[in-house]
């Protein structure tokens, strides 16, 4: 079977034959219609191809790290005029007129532009800029390569991502790609941790306040009435009601030491002359030990709070001359916030306080008694390894109070004189210490915990006499324990 010869022959695409047609119109046809006809096709194609000629060099978009370079040549002119459309992204330098080379600045993307002398384009090129995460990333395999780390760059922002064992190794981690970020960009911290890091914190506050009372006052009272007149001496304190002494009454009214001390009382009363005499005899002393120890938990980077106490009211004024009711912690509180950096190092930022209900420093307003606090407080922040512990706080205070009351010139006595004088002399020494200690933790079995009540049962009538009488703790594992169906519990 004989085929076509025209199916064999591969068709001439639209511009050879165009440009045939009129190399045939232009050899073989006379100067006629058809021949002008010819020549204006002619004219219009070299017409296409000079403004083609004349466009700028369209090239793609060329990706740069920051700080790095790249060099960019111009083939279709020389380079006059060279400029970028952001120069905060993209900065350009001409090294030659054919060449023009762009270095990156800031992650972002912008356009490079080349004119010739006469304003035409030459080129005009896209520039991307981004973070050098090809470098970053070999650094981070190299540093952490049991990590899966992923880094992404934006326009202002680095973010990386993936999971890391601990909290330090996410501390680490960020501090090594902050190198790579510029002066206005933001590290945008994605890594989960597989296991949050933990921090129990004990702090124990003791305080151990010493008060030592030593009062020793002679009072004198006498009177007499001679006649129409009355005449006496009176020193130290009043004790003694003189209504009844200046009506003739040998009985009286005695009030005895304001300070709860003893008072020894003689005098002599008749017909209205009257020599009484009071002594006070104080020694006093007290011991206060405070002991608090809280403890808490909390996760890394995450602030806790721990109170344990209660809340007193306080009457505030409102308009309208109506009162409403505040409430006011107190007791012990504890709020602390721990961060976990590299080699189990803790830094802490704890505030522990103690205050109670002080009646001393109480005041009345309109009849409504305002109760004041006594508080001990410390806020710091601090920075050490588990286990390790640290005094945050001491306060050591000494009080010395000496005071001598005496009559001018009797009291200056020698052996008498003390018969005319009074003495109160108080000295209160008081020492506080802030101790913290944390440690790292993890959660462990339920069964592995117990509480108090675990081994709480009560005491038999024989364990409540021998620990009330003898002194023994029957809750110490050095004393036996005594079972019985009864008891006390203490």
């Amino acid at each position: 079977m004989k085929k076509d010869a025209r199916s064999l022959t591969p068709r001439s695409s639209t511009p050879q034959r165009r440009q045939h047609k009129l190399l045939q119109c232009s050899k073989s046809q006379p100067f006629n219609a058809s021949r002008l006809h010819c020549l204006r096709q002619l004219l219009a194609a070299f017409t296409f191809l000079t403004g083609l000629w004349a466009l700028p060099l369209l090239s793609q978009a060329a990706g740069l790290a920051i700080g790095e370079g790249h060099l960019v040549r111009i083939t279709n002119g020389e380079a006059a005029t060279v400029f970028v459309a952001d120069p905060q992204i993209a900065d350009v330098q001409v090294p030659a007129n054919n060449a023009v080379l762009v270095m990156g600045r800031r992650a972002g993307s912008t356009t490079l532009y080349v004119l010739d002398t006469d304003g035409a384009p030459l080129l005009q090129q896209r520039i991307n800029v981004r973070h050098n995460t090809e470098a970053l990333q070999s650094v981070l395999r190299q540093r952490f390569p049991n990590q899966r780390i992923t880094v992404e760059s934006a326009p202002g922002s680095l973010l990386i991502g993936g999971s890391v064992p601990d909290a330090q190794t996410a501390d680490a981690v960020a501090r090594t790609v902050q190198a790579y970020l510029g002066e206005s960009d933001q590290l945008i911290n994605q890594l989960a941790i597989a296991s949050p890091t933990q921090v129990h914190l004990r702090v124990r506050v003791t305080e151990v306040s010493r008060a030592v009372t030593q009062q020793l006052g002679v009072n004198w009272s006498a009177i007499a009435t001679p006649g129409n007149f009355v005449t006496g001496l009176i020193s130290g304190r009043p004790f003694h009601e003189l209504a009844g002494t200046l009506a003739g009454s040998s009985i009286g009214t005695y009030s005895g030491s304001p300070d709860g001390g003893y008072s020894f009382l003689g005098g002599y009363t008749n017909n209205g002359n009257s020599v009484q005499a009071m002594i006070d005899v104080l020694d006093r002393e007290g011991l206060i030990s405070i002991l608090a120890e809280p403890n808490l938990t909390a996760v890394s980077g995450q602030t806790a709070s721990f109170l344990a106490g209660g809340e007193f009211p306080i009457p505030v004024k409102q308009d309208g001359d109506s009162i409403s009711v505040e409430f006011k912690p107190f007791g012990v509180a504890l709020d602390f916030t721990p961060t976990v950096m590299a080699d189990d190092r803790i830094s802490i930022k704890v505030r522990p306080e103690i205050s109670e209900i002080d009646p001393n420093s109480s005041i009345v307003m309109e009849g409504i008694a305002i109760p004041g606090l006594s508080v001990r407080r410390v806020e710091t922040t601090v920075e050490m390894a588990s286990g390790q512990s640290f005094a945050i706080g001491g306060l050591l205070q000494n009080n010395v109070r000496d005071v001598l009351s005496q009559v001018p010139g009797l009291g200056t006595l020698p052996v008498l004189g003390k018969l005319f004088s009074s003495s109160d002399y108080q000295n209160n020494k008081s020492e506080l210490v802030v101790i913290v200690t944390p440690y790292l933790v993890r959660p462990t079995d339920s069964s592995r915990l117990s509480t108090p009540l675990d081994s709480m049962r009560p005491a038999t009538d024989i364990e409540y006499i021998l620990h009330d009488k003898i002194g023994l703790d029957p809750l110490e594992g050095t004393v036996p324990r005594l079972t019985g169906h009864a008891g006390f519990v203490y």
